[in-house]
C-alpha cells in the first residue's frame, strides 16, 4: 500500500508539473502575442484623409506644432520626442513649458536639414507648417513617416486628434483617458449652467491703443469657428461675435450692435521680442478710458477679464480649463 501510495504521489506531482509548464507557456505565448500586436502596424487618417501606416512604436519623434507636441508629451511623455518648436518655451503660453524643457531640440518648418539629422521615425506636421507640402514631401523622400494633421479649434476636435496621435504613439487607452478626463470638466460646467435662463453676452476684445490712449482698430473677429466660441458655448455663455471668423470689426458694431455684458481680452502681449503678462491689465485699462466704449454693459457693470492665456489660447485638452474659467466668471453664484 505505501508503494502504492508513493506512486500515486508521484503521479500526481508530475500531472501538476506538467500544467504548472504548460501554463507558464500559454502565458508566455499570451505574453508574446500581447507584444507582437502591440508592435504591429497602424493605419491613422491625415488632414486630407489619406491612410498614414506606421509600422512600429515611434521612438523618435519631432512634434513641431505646439498643440500637437503638448498631446504626444501627455500621451508618450518625453523620451521618445527628440525636437519640438521653440513657440513651446513660453511659459505664459504652453501649459507644458516645464515638461517641454526635458527635450532638447528645437526645430521649425525651415529646418528640414535638421529635422533629418535627428532621424525620426514619426514626424507631426499640421496643414499650417506645411501649408504647400514641401516639408512633408522632403522628409517622405527620406523615408520618414509624416503625419499631418489639421490644428483643432472644438473640443470634439481635440479628442479626435487626442485618438488619432495615441494611435500613432501607440498608446491608445492613454488618450481615452485624456479625452475622458476633459469630458468630465467640461460635463462638469455643463451641469452647473444648463439651467440658467439668462445668458450672459462675451466678447473676446483683442485691441492695441497708441500712445496717446486711441483705439488703433486692431480688432479681429472671434466668432464661429474659432477656438473662444468653442470656449463660449461649453460655458453656457452668448458669442456676441457674429462676424467672419478672423475678419476686422469695427468699434462701431460691438458698441451698437453686439453690446456685450462681459469682455474677455488677451491676458499677454508682445513688446516685439517676448510675451508680457499683464494679465490684461494694460488693455483693460485702456477700454475703461475709451469715450465710445463707455456705454457697453461691459464697460459700465466694470467686467472685463482676461483669462488664464496658456488656457485660453490652447487648442488642446488644457483648453477645458479656460472653460471653467469663463463660466465662474459670468456665473459666479453657481460656483460658490
Amino acid at each position: 500500500m505505501n508503494n502504492l501510495k508513493k506512486a500515486a504521489v508521484l503521479v500526481v506531482t508530475a500531472l501538476v508539473m506538467m500544467l504548472a509548464v504548460a501554463g507558464c507557456a500559454k502565458d508566455e505565448k499570451g505574453t508574446s502575442e500581447t507584444s507582437e500586436a502591440s508592435s504591429s502596424a497602424v493605419a491613422v487618417k491625415n488632414a486630407l484623409g489619406e491612410d498614414v501606416e506606421i509600422k512600429s512604436s515611434p521612438k523618435r519623434v519631432v512634434a513641431l506644432p505646439v498643440w500637437a507636441a503638448e498631446m504626444a508629451i501627455d500621451l508618450a511623455g518625453t523620451d521618445r520626442i527628440v525636437a519640438v518648436s521653440p513657440w513651446i518655451d513660453d511659459s505664459d503660453v504652453s501649459p507644458l513649458y516645464e515638461k517641454a524643457q526635458e527635450i532638447k531640440e528645437r526645430v521649425q518648418s525651415k529646418d528640414a536639414e535638421k529635422i533629418l539629422a535627428l532621424q525620426p521615425d514619426l514626424v507631426l506636421l499640421d496643414t499650417f507648417n506645411d501649408y504647400d507640402g514641401s516639408l512633408s514631401a522632403t522628409l517622405k523622400e527620406a523615408g520618414i513617416t509624416v503625419l499631418t494633421l489639421a490644428s483643432p479649434v472644438s473640443f470634439e476636435e481635440i479628442a479626435d486628434r487626442l485618438d488619432t496621435l495615441s494611435k500613432a504613439l501607440f498608446v491608445p487607452e492613454k488618450g481615452q483617458q485624456i479625452i475622458k478626463e476633459m469630458n468630465q470638466r467640461l460635463d462638469a460646467v455643463k451641469q452647473k449652467v444648463e439651467g440658467v435662463e439668462q445668458k450672459v453676452k462675451v466678447l473676446f476684445y483683442e485691441d492695441q491703443y497708441s500712445s496717446d490712449g486711441k483705439s488703433t482698430g486692431m480688432l479681429s473677429a472671434y466668432g464661429k469657428g474659432s477656438t473662444f466660441d468653442a470656449i463660449a458655448q461649453a460655458a453656457g455663455v452668448i458669442n456676441v461675435c457674429t462676424a467672419e471668423n478672423y475678419s476686422p470689426v469695427s468699434r462701431e458694431t460691438v458698441v451698437n450692435e453686439w453690446k456685450p455684458d462681459l469682455i474677455v481680452v488677451p491676458g499677454i502681449w508682445y513688446d516685439g521680442k517676448s510675451s508680457v503678462n499683464d494679465k490684461g491689465a494694460g488693455l483693460i485699462e485702456a477700454i475703461k478710458k475709451d469715450s465710445m466704449l463707455r456705454t457697453l454693459p461691459a464697460i459700465q457693470n466694470n467686467r472685463i477679464i482676461a483669462l488664464t492665456e496658456k488656457y485660453r489660447g490652447s487648442t488642446t485638452h488644457y483648453m477645458a480649463y479656460a472653460v471653467e474659467e469663463l463660466a465662474k466668471a459670468c456665473y459666479p453664484d453657481l460656483f460658490n
